[in-house]
């Protein structure tokens, strides 16, 4: 739980672990034991009263909400029986009570159970609906994504690949640099830390880029219009630079994307639920993209696969 209201970016003494009685399910609820916690940039906006999944600003003993994944222990849900696995939003907490309002259950032979909060998952399908649904990649275009090394961003670099098209990532340091080609398979990645930049961007894509996926905002954003291609086009997707402290973010000058003549699309998850089949259906696709997962998802293990 939050010791205090949080202001700027987190540390780790703005949280405690609250020890309480373990929550037995009424009827139509079930008693969820959680095997992992989505860590995720969005619960800091989500924090602070800014998102559309949080409840208002959180104060001091407030739990942060979360995806989660875990095993169901003791059910009186109809729809769920003892020992199913279950996605649903859980929050920061070993246990939880569902009463199937935003429960899928899982199937751990099709894939690693920490796959359905990551490649299987929210991150998974926000980056297909913006590849596949809005951005409608194409075989030989160019894709650059920011955060490139990020759950969504690497999925939409690999999906772009696997479509026919060039990926291009953007990341924080040379290390992750150097995973995003290596593992991922995009074609260059270029650290926005080091100087020189948009010369290094501009180098990196010298036809220009057909999409840009962004997970950033601010200068990023308005970077990426440099290199952006004319008639190209823009998922918004993210703003990870406003979500410490959204009075220091950049604001876009609308000239950008005029001047490119450019489409911008903004990407909100929950409007694609109705598509998760669609997406699932390509559950073993998707696992094969993803080896490396662990790298590029952030998650808290809170026990092992197995109820005992």
């Amino acid at each position: 739980m939050l010791t205090r209201s949080l202001a700027g970016g987190p540390d780790a003494g703005d949280f405690r672990v609250v020890d309480e009685a373990l929550p037995e399910p009424a009827d139509g609820e079930c008693r969820v034991r959680h095997l992992y916690l989505s860590l995720d940039p969005y619960q800091r906006s989500a924090m602070a009263g800014r998102h559309r999944l949080g409840r208002g600003p959180l104060v001091a003993g407030d739990m942060p909400a979360a995806e989660t994944l875990g095993q169901v222990l003791r059910s009186r849900h109809r729809g769920y029986r003892e020992g199913d696995y279950v996605r649903h939003f859980g929050g920061w907490q070993e246990y939880a009570l569902s009463t199937g309002e935003r429960t899928e259950r899982v199937d751990p032979a099709l894939a690693p159970l920490s796959a359905w909060l990551g490649v299987l998952g929210m991150p998974g399908l926000t980056a297909w609906a913006s590849a596949v649904e809005l951005a409608a990649v194409q075989a030989g275009q160019t894709v650059l994504v920011s955060a490139a090394l990020g759950p969504v961003g690497s999925l939409v670099g690999q999906l772009a690949i696997q479509r026919g098209a060039t990926a291009v990532g953007i990341a924080g340091s040379d290390e992750k640099c150097a995973i995003v080609t290596g593992e991922f398979g995009f074609r260059a990645c270029v650290n926005y830390r080091q100087e020189g930049f948009l010369e290094r961007l501009r180098a990196a894509l010298p036809d220009g880029a057909d999409v840009y996926h962004d997970n950033v905002g601010g200068q990023l954003l308005a970077d990426a219009f440099s290199v952006l291609k004319v008639n190209g086009t823009v998922i918004l997707c993210g703003l990870m630079e406003r979500y410490n402290d959204p009075a220091k973010s950049k604001s876009l000058d609308l000239a950008l994307p005029i001047m490119k003549r450019a489409v911008m699309k903004g990407l909100v998850v929950s409007d694609f639920e109705h598509r998760r089949p669609v997406f699932e259906a390509a559950g073993a696709h998707f696992a094969r993209l993803m080896r490396g997962e662990n790298v590029g998802k952030a998650l808290v293990v809170l026990g092992p696969e197995a109820a005992t």
